[in-house]
Formats: C-alpha cells, sequence, structure tokens
C-alpha cells in the first residue's frame, strides 16, 4: 500500500452498504434522551499565598450514589474565565465518557489555575495546593472523586488520599498506572478503527508523554510505522519510531490516523483542513480550538472517534477501584490494561457501526446517545473486570470476544440472499436417505418454498435460520448448519453488546466423559474432540483456544464397585481411567488429604459416618479451555461463514401463525424478521421467550444462581488435577488456572445450587458465607494450603433442569421453534456437538466430521424425564 492512501475505516463501509430500508430504520428507531449532562455547575475558591484559583465543574446528575469523577488539573491560564470554561467543558467531556462506557460516575473535573507556571511548583505549593483540594472535596462529601491530569501525579494522588478519601487514581494498587491504562484503551479504540489490522499503517502520536509514549511503543509493537512529536524532543525519541518536528507543518505527513496524546485544543482550522490523514483517534480531551476545526475533520469524511470513547481508560480503571475494590487490589497491570484495551475498542466498534446505521457522525450526540443508552443497562462496567480477570486475556491483544459486529444497526436493513431451492431439494433428498431423521427437514423444506410471516406483522428481512443467543450454543449451532448447507442464511441475535455476558463467558471450560447416561458420554467426548483439535475443527490456523490437559479425580463417595462399573464404561468409550483408594490419591497426590469431609449437626458437633474406605476415579485426558477465547474464534469463524451476527438486538418477540402453531420469525424493538427456523438459545433468558408462543415442555429449566471463587496459590498446588470433592458432606470443585497461578473452586452439591433467580437481577458478587464454605471445603482437602490470601469471585447463571439435570434440545410442539436448553452447568463441553445435533435435526444432513452420534430425540423437550440417582449439575 502506498504511504498516505486513504484507508477503508469501518464507519465508511457500513455507511455504503446501507440500503433504502436502513435509512428509514434510523427515522423510525426512537431514541433515548440524550443522558449526557444537561447543566454544569462550576464552583470555584481561591488559594491560599496567592497561589491561583480552583475551579470544580460538576454535572447536574452528580449524587453520593452516582459521584461526579474527574482529574485535577493543574495549569496556567491566560484568564480566570478561560479556567473556569475549560472546567465547564472538561466536566461535560467527562459525563460523556462515563455514560457511553458506563462507569457509573458523572461528570466532574478539577481545574487548578495557577499564578506562575503550573508545572514547576514547590513543594510547599504543592502541599498547600492539596490541603485546599481536600477540603473542597470533604465540604463536596462524596459527591466527587479526583485523580490525575495534567501536572498531578500518582504521588500527588498520594498525598491528597492521606487527607482526603475522595480520590481515585490507582491507589489501592500502584503496580497499575492510571496513565498506562488510558493508553491501552486509546489503543484499543486505534485497532477498532482499523479492523485490528494495524501492521504496516502510519501513525502520527503527537505528545509522547506518560499516555502517549506508552501509545507510540503499543503501536510500533503491533507492526505499524509510527511519528512521534513532542515540546520535548527527547520524550519523543523512542526506539523504532520517526520523531518529527513541530516546527514543520507535521499535520501534512501522509498518514492513516493522527493519534493525538496532547494538550487541548490542537487542531485549529488550518490543521483540520490540510491534515493528510484518514482518522483522528486519541487521548486529547477538547482537541478541537474552534467548532468550525470540528465541522471541517466531518465534511472531509475524516473519522473522528471522540476522546469520550478513545480516552477513557482511567475512568473505567476507576470504576473497577470504586465498585469492585477488592477485584481491582488483587489484579495485575496486565489484566487490567487488557480489559480496558478490549472494552474501549468494543465501545468504539459499535460506536462506529451505530453512526453508520444512523447516517450521522460518531461523535454526534445522537450516536452517542444510543451507545450510552446501552450501556446504562450494563451496570457499572468496573463490576464485569472480575470476569474478565479470570480467563487470563493476554495485555497485548484485547479478544474479540469483546468486540461488536459491525453491522450491529445497519445490517438489519440488508436483504439477505434467497435459498438455493435447488440445495434445499438436495436435503431434502438426504434427509429421506437417513432413518429417523427426515421429520425433522419440514421446516427449512417450507423456508425454502417461501417465507411468509404472521398476518400482525410484515417482515423487513427473511433468513432460514434465526438463532436468539450468541453464547457457545449459538455460535456452534449456526457454524454447523453453515457446515452441511452453505446457502443457508442464517442469523444470530444477541442482546448483550458483546460475547461472554451470559452463562457462557462465566464458564470454567473443564472437558470431561464421566456422565451417568452412554448418550450424555458421547455427546461429551464428540464435543471434547472438538475441543482438542480445535484449529481443525475451526479452520483457523491462529485460533485463541487451547485445551490444557490436568485429568480429574472424581471423589464423589462411591463404593468401589461402582468407580469399576465407571472405570469399564469409560474403557468401552476409548477414556483410560484409574481406580485408587486412600493410599493411591495419596501417593499421586500428597498435596491433599484423604480423610472425609467431617459432618456437623446444628449445635456445630461433629457427627460420626458409615462411609468405608475411599475409592475415587481419576480420569485420564480431561482438561479444560478458556471459554472466552473459545467465543472469540467461534465469532470469527460463523463470520467467515457467512453468518450474520447482531448484538443489542435482544428477540422482543416471536412471530406466530394465527392459531399459534407455528413460528414464522422474530420480531425485535426495530423489525419483523421472517425465518423458517428460530432456535431459542438463549440461556438463562430461555422461558421468557417461550413464554410468548405458550410452549410447554416436558421438564422445566430455571436460571439458577451458581458461584466461582478463586485464590492465588503457589506452584505446586498447579499440579493437581480437576476434582470434584463428595467424601463426606463438601461439594465443591477445584481445579488449577496454571496461566493465572489460581486455583478456582465451586459447587457440586444441592445446597450451593438452589437458587433461583431472575436473569436481569442475577447478584453478580461471590456471597460472603458461600465463600466461606468453599474455603473450608478446599482447606479440609487441602491442609497445607495458606488460609491468608484474597478469595474472590462471581456469581453467573446456570439453566438447571429441575427434573434431570439434562438439556432439551429439539422442536417444540410449536413448528419452527426450537429448544436448546436446560445445560445444567455442563453445555460448554457438549456446544460442538449439540451444534451438530442441532444441524442434523433441523437439515436432515450429516457429514464426515465433527458430529454426533446421540439420537435425535435423546434429549427431546417431551422426552420423559431421565432417571438419576443424585441430581446434581455433574448429571
Amino acid at each position: 500500500r502506498s504511504p498516505g492512501r486513504r484507508v477503508k475505516l469501518p464507519m465508511a463501509r457500513v455507511g455504503r452498504a446501507l440500503l433504502s430500508t436502513a435509512q428509514r430504520a434510523a427515522r423510525e428507531l426512537r431514541l433515548p434522551p440524550v443522558p449526557f449532562a444537561s447543566s454544569c455547575s462550576v464552583l470555584e475558591a481561591a488559594l491560599p499565598n496567592d497561589l491561583g484559583t480552583l475551579f470544580v465543574g460538576i454535572t447536574s446528575e452528580a449524587s453520593i450514589a452516582m459521584p461526579g469523577n474527574g482529574g485535577m488539573r493543574v495549569w496556567s491560564y491566560a484568564s480566570l474565565e478561560d479556567a473556569r470554561e475549560e472546567a465547564r467543558q472538561l466536566a461535560h467531556g467527562m459525563a460523556r465518557k462515563h455514560s457511553v462506557h458506563g462507569t457509573g460516575f458523572a461528570g466532574a473535573k478539577l481545574v487548578c489555575a495557577i499564578n506562575g507556571d503550573a508545572s514547576s511548583l514547590s513543594k510547599r505549593q504543592k502541599g498547600t495546593l492539596m490541603d485546599s483540594v481536600a477540603k473542597t472535596l470533604d465540604l463536596l462529601g462524596g459527591n466527587v472523586y479526583t485523580g490525575c491530569d495534567l501536572n498531578t501525579t500518582v504521588g500527588d494522588m498520594e498525598s491528597l488520599s492521606s487527607i482526603s478519601p475522595y480520590v481515585l487514581a490507582a491507589l489501592g494498587n500502584l503496580a497499575i498506572c492510571p496513565n498506562t491504562t488510558t493508553a491501552h484503551g486509546v489503543v484499543g479504540a486505534v485497532e477498532a478503527a482499523f479492523d485490528h489490522n494495524l501492521r504496516g499503517r502510519r501513525f502520527i502520536v503527537h505528545g509522547c508523554g506518560a499516555v502517549g509514549s506508552v501509545v507510540a511503543a503499543e503501536l510500533r509493537d503491533a507492526g505499524a510505522v509510527v511519528m512521534t512529536l513532542d515540546i520535548d524532543p527527547a520524550r519523543a525519541a523512542i526506539d523504532g519510531v520517526e520523531p518529527l518536528s513541530l516546527e514543520d507543518a507535521w499535520w501534512t505527513v501522509p498518514c492513516d490516523a493522527i493519534v493525538p496524546c496532547s494538550s487541548s485544543y490542537l487542531v485549529d482550522d488550518v490543521i483540520a483542513k490540510n491534515m493528510a490523514a484518514s482518522a483522528l483517534v486519541g487521548a486529547t480531551n477538547l482537541l478541537f480550538r474552534t467548532p468550525s476545526a470540528h465541522e471541517i475533520v466531518l465534511a472531509r469524511n475524516i473519522v473522528f472517534v471522540p476522546e469520550s470513547v478513545s480516552s477513557a481508560g482511567a475512568v473505567i480503571g476507576d470504576s473497577v477501584e470504586h465498585f469492585d475494590r477488592e477485584a481491582f487490589v488483587g489484579a495485575t497491570p496486565a489484566s487490567m490494561y487488557a480489559f480496558v484495551r478490549s472494552t474501549v475498542s468494543s465501545k468504539t466498534y459499535e460506536l462506529l457501526a451505530t453512526a453508520a446505521a444512523l447516517g450521522v457522525a460518531p461523535s454526534s450526540a445522537e450516536a452517542r446517545a444510543v451507545v450510552a443508552a446501552t450501556a446504562s443497562k450494563m451496570g457499572p462496567v468496573g463490576m464485569r473486570f472480575h470476569a474478565h480477570r479470570e480467563v487470563g486475556l493476554a495485555p497485548a491483544a484485547p479478544s474479540p470476544a469483546s468486540l461488536f459486529s459491525l453491522s450491529l444497526k445497519a445490517a438489519r436493513a440488508l436483504q439477505a440472499a434467497p435459498v438455493n431451492a435447488a440445495a434445499a431439494g438436495q436435503w431434502r433428498t438426504a434427509a429421506a436417505a437417513l432413518p429417523g431423521r427426515a421429520q425433522y427437514s419440514r421446516t427449512l423444506s417450507t423456508a425454502a418454498g417461501g417465507l411468509r410471516g404472521s398476518a400482525a406483522y410484515t417482515p423487513a428481512v427473511a433468513h432460514d435460520v434465526v438463532i436468539a443467543g450468541a453464547g457457545i450454543m449459538g455460535l456452534n449451532i449456526a457454524y454447523q448448519l453453515k457446515r452441511r448447507a452453505p446457502e443457508l442464511s442464517v442469523l444470530v441475535l444477541e442482546s448483550a453488546p458483546g460475547l461472554g455476558h451470559g452463562s457462557s463467558g462465566y464458564s470454567t471450560g473443564f472437558q470431561r466423559a464421566y456422565y451417568s447416561f452412554d448418550e450424555t458420554m458421547q455427546l461429551a467426548l464428540d464435543g471434547m474432540s472438538a475441543y482438542k483439535n480445535w484449529r481443525a475443527y475451526t479452520g483457523l490456523a491462529d485460533a485463541q483456544e487451547t485445551f490444557v490437559e490436568t485429568g480429574a479425580l472424581w471423589m464423589l463417595g462411591k463404593p468401589q464397585a461402582e468407580n469399576e462399573a465407571m472405570q469399564a464404561r469409560l474403557a468401552k468409550y476409548g477414556i483410560g481411567a484409574t481406580v485408587l483408594d486412600a493410599a493411591g490419591v495419596k501417593d499421586k497426590y500428597p498435596l491433599m488429604s484423604t480423610d472425609p469431609f467431617p459432618c456437623f449437626d446444628d449445635e456445630g458437633n461433629e457427627q460420626p459416618q458409615s462411609l468405608g474406605e475411599l475409592s475415587a476415579v481419576f480420569e485420564h485426558g480431561c482438561g479444560h479451555v478458556d471459554p472466552n477465547a473459545c467465543l472469540a474464534d467461534m465469532l470469527s469463524v460463523v463470520r467467515r461463514e457467512g453468518v450474520e451476527v447482531r448484538f443489542n438486538t435482544p428477540v422482543e418477540d416471536l412471530l406466530l401463525s394465527p392459531d399459534g402453531s407455528k413460528c414464522t420469525g422474530v420480531r425485535t424493538g426495530t423489525e419483523s424478521i421472517s425465518a423458517g427456523v428460530v432456535v431459542n438459545a438463549s440461556g438463562p433468558w430461555f422461558n421468557k421467550l417461550m413464554g410468548l408462543a405458550g410452549v410447554k415442555m416436558s421438564t422445566v429449566a430455571l436460571p439458577t444462581r451458581i458461584q466461582v471463587a478463586h485464590k492465588y496459590v503457589p506452584d505446586e498446588y498447579l499440579d493437581l488435577p480437576f476434582t470434584a470433592d463428595g467424601w463426606g458432606p463438601s461439594g465443591i470443585y477445584f481445579m488449577p488456572r496454571r496461566q493465572n497461578k489460581q486455583l478456582v473452586f465451586g459447587s457440586i452439591a444441592h445446597r450451593f445450587e438452589s437458587e433461583i433467580v431472575d436473569p436481569d437481577q442475577c447478584n453478580p458478587a461471590l456471597d460472603p458465607d458461600v465463600k466461606q464454605d468453599f474455603l473450608n471445603c478446599l482447606l479440609h482437602r487441602l491442609p497445607g494450603l495458606e488460609s491468608s490470601g484474597e478469595v474472590s469471585g462471581f456469581s453467573s447463571m446456570y439453566t438447571v433442569n429441575q427434573q434431570d439435570v439434562h438439556p432439551m434440545i429439539g422442536e417444540t410442539q410449536v413448528q419452527g421453534l426450537w429448544a436448546c436448553n436446560g445445560f445444567s452447568g455442563h453445555g460448554f463441553k457438549l456446544a460442538p456437538a449439540v451444534g451438530a445435533l442441532v444441524a442434523q435435526q433441523v437439515t436432515g444432513v450429516v457429514t464426515s466430521a465433527w458430529e454426533t452420534s446421540c439420537p435425535l430425540d435423546f434429549m427431546s423437550p417431551h422426552r420423559e424425564p431421565l432417571t438419576l440417582k443424585v441430581k446434581t449439575h455433574f448429571a
């Protein structure tokens, strides 16, 4: 590519794809009220000793429940009015950052207008300034928190925090640098603007201070050509980059993007008219010197990602620090930077696609309002860090699991290609040749003959298959459908803003074959085969997922004869297993106690137990995968295969025939979509959707709160296997996560798995009493493990089948409406095989690889409940 050639950015590409229906959809979209501050108060106080004036800008939403948050800027201004206006504008800017990213804060900013040189205050002057700021924050009583900004350091914030509690500057974890956090957010925005393809692209980083220097180095390490500028030439002289001179017209140097990381008001009309860049993406607040400079940039079709999105790394970190302090204190810098980078990247994708769908600029209030409205429904972004940290994402590459489809809103207007009728005829012929399978192909053949909606709606878009839910099930079903029928038009709709927000993202990703029924064992082995051969299954040479083998120790209190029978069953399927007595367990894993967990009465007295001798099964070949890496890979796979995936698009209703006997499509908040098949794979939200069609099944699956804890441990504990501990009334599992140096532990006992919840109201925290119960069980089994140290965790949901903890998979009594739910905590491992099962049911086609031989009706929604001796999610 020639230097300086215009690049094709996502916004422009999506914009060109819009058809007339897109404009209609945009016009009909009911925008929420713009959630940014309608007013801003500016408080001011004279600083002692003629030091200057303190201005505090606070937007009208600030309260104790949603405090204002913004950094403390120390600067010399031409006039007090300039300082006052900057405080006002910066507070509004902070409000935009907070609302777009859903941090849980309102807008605020502290501006210290210094008489003299703001960059060279003496130690005594700094002390005077901090005392005055502390008194002001205390007077505001928790309505405002502050942190670092221009000419304030972490050391300054440490000093301030010693006299005021209203400081957020990563002080609970000094290894995390707020400036570096901001820088990684900027890099995430740049990556999103260029489809994560930075190699060979040219960027100018303006300002190489604490933020810009990190941005320049990260872009360089990503393979970009980086040019730098700074008022201090020494700071711009970064290894592997090309310094430019501020004395030259640097903005005329051809590049893909200018990345401003310097002081405000950089871009004036001259720069806006003559810059040779395709995009502006950076950290600078209040980038434009005049409104006309902004208008010139937009008129030239230069994509401007506003700082409210790109420069929000520090406030995202503040959200973690304020709303989940325990997770923040225990975080590694790498995990925090990765979280911020992927979060900002996701938000940038969402903003660009939303703006394209609405036909407005990304910096417009309309686009930001839609994005902010979505964020407001998700709760503080900081509360989601613990789950991101659990999966251990690499800091230099945000997981695509969190990235948004570029066709987020625009794609709803694109007409899908019609189904190939000849191919549909071939599918029906193939189905007829497969005993017991032809009955499942009737809905697809109806779709091939012409898609029709009910009389109540006029569908705007037609697809062969619509899948509700972009979790691991929905994505595998989509992939398996396209594997056997590439001509199918498949649409996946997800209500969340990205992947991993439901049960799939919180899974442990553990893989095993130990099941009560041969059919389930076969399904699990078919799924495990895909995970162990992930690159072959997905066709991704650069797949993120890696299978980590640990083995599994099943200490479930079963007698030796039962364990030997399980050993024989596993052997029948080619799985090695060893039956161990207490001495065998101790010899293999000396860190473990083989004593049963004690039983106590209600008064705390230990009670005798008649358990017999310990017998356990060690299952070879078990292990775990990173669930979010798998989701990321599957998203790449289905898009490669032509599947359309839309986020922020909940299914709000089902389209039914007049008599309710047939499902003909779905309705979102903005359109009706006809489909020959609708698959409900929406996890904990399954029942809400099924209730719209009055579907009744022979078993009932309910969203159930499940809690998981994790604890940092010495290296020797990372060699332990996955262990299911039912030896005595324990009821936990634990498993190593070597990459995080943690043990992850959770429940296998019904006492931990009985809290039925509303999926929209599930408490994401780990309950203190459950944490202690887990820890008691863990320390009993691992008596050498230190009881001190942080134990953190989270809660998510399984959808637990109340009758037999097995899923319901297949067509319901409403023709064309498929159930795929009730996995009771063991769905992730089954997903590739379940995808094959559903695809076989829908198309009647079996391919030569990545299939399952599980009977199609074994998990039918209308089966008799399976009989289990013990009902736990281990099935």
